[in-house]
């Protein structure tokens, strides 16, 4: 892709998980470049921009040296490609605002990603929708059922490509997983239950985190969302009622560290969702676990997450599933099952964490829809905050949520102390 053709994005949040975002946009200055940095303390978005800077600078040398050395002329053609993208980069003011608004002046953007906490992300969202610029937010999508849907209004509006930041969703097997669902060779769906199983210690809960205000939520919303979003997507059906428990079980915070609740779906299945991040690591507990029970067949769906070993998060960082089909009575399933996964080759089996905003630019480019819809990341928060109400009132939540509900928006809270 010509330097000229290649997606301009503009930055909004340049602290917190924004090292990040510059480590994902310097590997992908083959698609993309930052051109515009917002934050409302102007000296992190001044250092966010020389940062990026120095990083397409460290692309270009990077291309410049592997290009001298490859034996390789096709590898030699795209190296020198690469380092013309990332030289062009490294010559391209980035520009510094204060705000998303000014930001949004600037014609040249054409994507907007958003790295600020949950309190303040419907917001800029909405108002990139609605100035034709595609989204890509830190997940959730919202803090609230009410912010959702006037994100997802705002988009279906504009026509704009937005995703919700969730890497656990595209690594191969979960990608099989869904198509192993919407193939229906599961034979009807009985029961589909999710597990995550997370620790977070009461040191990490400084600053915005355990708080309603900066999170939103916990167990089964902020750090749920890697296992719940997904399981979702796989499950296809929505959930139309919840009962559960749920709250601060043995940490000093505000919302929850356990949340375990019992789920029912439009298509007549029941399931189970237990949400913790009071897990000790051990071997025989995977992170994540989504398990479907179908008349002809089950699927195990196992999730880890391999940060890149370090002081921070790099693009390296990936996701991984491992799936796996079994039928007591039905060896027809299980092969039909299989063959699903020749389908599914294209995929990685890693999806990092520049994977996902790789996907994204490319609905961009091709304009075709990402792989998995905004509906997904909706319905995480409201099948969340019904959970909340559940525990809260202690009795059944019917979806879709009442407008009027507390609930539906962020007034309502989780008020019980013990799971």
């Amino acid at each position: 892709m010509a330097a000229d053709e290649r997606i301009r994005v503009g930055l909004v949040g340049c602290g917190g998980i924004a090292p990040l975002y510059t480590d994902i946009y310097a590997q992908l200055v083959d698609v993309a470049q930052i051109v515009a940095v917002a934050d409302l303390k102007p000296e992190l978005a001044e250092k966010r921009a020389q940062v990026l800077r120095d990083a397409y600078a460290a692309q270009a040398y990077q291309a410049r040296v592997q290009a001298a050395e490859t034996r390789s002329e096709a590898d030699r053609v795209g190296l020198l490609q690469r380092l013309a993208a990332a030289d062009a980069a490294r010559q391209t003011p980035i520009r510094v605002y204060r705000s998303h608004d000014e930001l949004l002046k600037d014609d040249a953007v054409q994507a907007m990603v958003l790295l600020t906490p949950p309190a303040v992300r419907a917001e800029p969202a909405i108002a990139a929708a609605e100035s034709g610029r595609h989204v890509f937010t830190q997940g959730p999508l919202a803090r609230s059922v009410a912010e959702a849907d006037a994100i997802s209004a705002a988009v279906r509006r504009a026509g704009v490509k937005v995703v919700a930041q969730c890497g656990a969703r595209y690594p191969r097997d979960m990608v099989l997983a869904r198509r192993a669902v919407e193939s229906g060779r599961l034979g009807q769906m009985g029961s589909a239950r999710v597990e995550l199983n997370w620790y977070r210690p009461q040191s990490y809960y400084r600053g915005w985190h355990g708080a309603w205000e900066g999170e939103g939520g916990g167990a089964a919303f902020h750090h749920g969302r890697y296992s719940v979003d997904p399981f979702l997507w796989v499950v296809g059906a929505p959930v139309v009622e919840v009962f559960a428990y749920a709250g601060p079980m043995l940490r000093q915070i505000e919302h929850e560290s356990l949340s375990q609740a019992v789920l029912r779906f439009a298509n007549g299945a029941t399931g189970m969702l237990h949400a913790s991040l009071l897990n000790h690591r051990q071997p025989l507990t995977p992170e994540g676990r989504i398990e479907i029970l179908g008349y002809d067949a089950s699927m195990l769906v196992g999730e880890e997450y391999f940060p890149n070993p370090g002081p921070r998060l790099t693009a390296a960082s990936y996701w991984e599933a491992q799936t796996s089909f079994g039928s007591s009575d039905n060896p027809a399933a299980v092969a039909a099952l299989e063959a699903l996964r020749a389908e599914v080759e294209p995929v990685p089996t890693r999806a990092s964490e520049a994977y996902q905003s790789r996907l994204w630019l490319a609905a961009i480019r091709d304009d075709t829809e990402p792989l998995v819809p905004v509906e997904v990341a909706r319905h995480h928060v409201e099948v969340v905050r019904a959970l909340y109400k559940s525990a809260a009132e202690h009795q059944p939540v019917s979806l879709p949520l009442d407008k009027a509900d507390p609930f539906y928006s962020f007034e309502g809270r989780l008020t019980a102390q013990g799971a």
